[in-house]
């Protein structure tokens, strides 16, 4: 409490951010030295895989439209990424258990550029939506795996630095794949004399971007496997799974977990698989200045990660997870009403920086309340609730664009979001006193 105070009305008035941000430099520099082999070769993975990801976000859906397909459809095919991503979460887990973590980010990485490859050269709507199902299966897998393997490969000392630098490095990749993603589609476009109203371009962005995605399994191959006491005994006997699985659903704190992920995934999936579509439909935006304006939102979010160890230090991660959540909203009712691009970006840009500061810490947070043998299944269970109602809204928001109603997702995920940031803090603050009680040494 002292400590609070003492931040609070002694730094607050003056000169709180310019501290903030030497102190956040500083923690940075000599936690960073702390961090692992293992650690270090994760990180160079996930940089490398967000910069495909990048690419991905930016013209992935608008190339399906030039395909011909329709907003409905695309919403199918987005949505069957999440649910998939969602409803293989427990076989992901068992999975991670059981292979180990390294060899389940690998497999993730051969299905990702499998799915990528397919999704980027059919035009089978069956094939789209089978290889959409495959990518969800990818990304089940490494979501699964990823906080685990972080909580594992650090100790209590550097592990929030571990968790934003994660989030960081994947913000900076996604950054550039962003640019790349809105200014290659003109290249190829210059040099090929293609058609700028086609869907080539794209095809030829996308294609480009697996490269990243094939280069990014090679710092996998060098992490060593920590064979953990929960791997050693889901190779003993596979039915503790099943009953790790049932006990965790037992622990009203991880019910909770689950509710209130499940409530953000609604309002996730309505509107951020659409924000191209918006910038490209409503408002007119090229694909060159889509990219800008997405890099420029990955920048601003890399600056407030950088915040976010300071922040929960001082006001405690519950408090920071609902704040961020809530500031979010008044941004996105100003990215939905107006017309001009300008005011538009902006809107966006300071809505995905303040919500997205809210990830590293509530990873962080669920897998710090959980014990050891339940944190690969804790994490498969608050992703799969997130993932399978994404999946499910993400076809709603897509059937609604389809009819015209391009701004009525926006506004019902400002009431969404309100709702998750007030029960995360009335479900969670207890529990993380709790937690730093039984924290202080005796």
């Amino acid at each position: 409490m002292k400590k609070y105070l003492s931040l609070t009305s002694k730094q607050l008035p003056g000169n709180f951010l310019l501290n903030s941000a030497i102190n956040a430099v500083r923690g940075y520099r000599s936690k960073i030295n702390g961090f692992s082999r293992n650690a270090c070769l994760f990180l160079g993975y996930i940089f490398l895989i967000s910069l495909s990801l990048g690419i991905y976000d930016v013209i992935f859906n608008l190339y399906i439209l030039r395909l011909g397909f329709r907003e409905d459809f695309l919403g199918l095919m987005l949505s069957l990424v999440s649910i998939s991503t969602g409803f293989f979460s427990i076989p992901a887990a068992m999975f991670c258990d059981r292979a180990g973590r390294k060899n389940t980010l690998l497999l993730s990485g051969l299905l990702l550029l499998i799915s990528f490859v397919v999704l980027y050269t059919t035009t089978s709507t069956l094939l789209l939506a089978l290889f959409s199902i495959l990518y969800g299966v990818s990304s089940s897998l490494k979501i699964v795996t990823a906080a685990t393997f972080m909580v594992e490969n650090s100790t209590s000392y550097e592990r929030m630095h571990l968790f934003s630098m994660y989030y960081l490095l994947y913000t900076i990749g996604v950054m550039i794949g962003n640019l790349a993603g809105g200014v290659l589609p003109q290249v190829f476009i210059n040099f090929f004399e293609l058609d700028s109203a086609g869907s080539g371009a794209y095809q030829f962005s996308l294609y480009s971007s697996l490269a990243a995605v094939l280069v990014s399994l090679l710092p996998l191959a060098f992490i060593t496997n920590k064979n953990t006491k929960n791997q050693k005994n889901c190779l003993i006997k596979s039915t503790a799974l099943f009953s790790t699985l049932f006990s965790t659903l037992r622990s009203g704190t991880i019910r909770k977990l689950v509710l209130v992920n499940g409530i953000i995934g609604i309002g996730w999936g309505l509107i951020l698989p659409y924000f191209n579509v918006y910038f490209d439909v409503v408002l007119g935006a090229s694909s060159k200045q889509i990219g800008v304006i997405f890099s420029i939102s990955q920048l601003g979010m890399m600056f407030t990660l950088m915040f976010v160890p300071i922040l929960t230090e001082g006001f405690g991660k519950v408090k920071v997870i609902s704040l961020v959540q809530l500031v979010s909203i008044p941004f996105l009712l100003l990215f939905t009403s107006t017309s001009i691009l300008t005011v538009a970006a902006i809107g966006y840009i300071m809505r995905t920086a303040t919500m997205n500061m809210a990830n590293p810490i509530m990873s962080n947070f669920n897998m710090e309340i959980v014990s050891e043998s339940q944190r690969a299944t804790v994490n498969s269970l608050v992703w799969m609730s997130c993932y399978t109602f994404v999946g499910l809204s993400t076809y709603a928001g897509g059937l609604i664009m389809a009819h015209g109603y391009y701004t009525l997702p926006f506004y019902l995920t400002c009431g969404i979001y309100g709702v998750a940031a007030l029960l995360y803090y009335v479900f969670f603050e207890n529990t993380e006193k709790q937690q730093k009680m039984a924290d202080l040494p005796l």
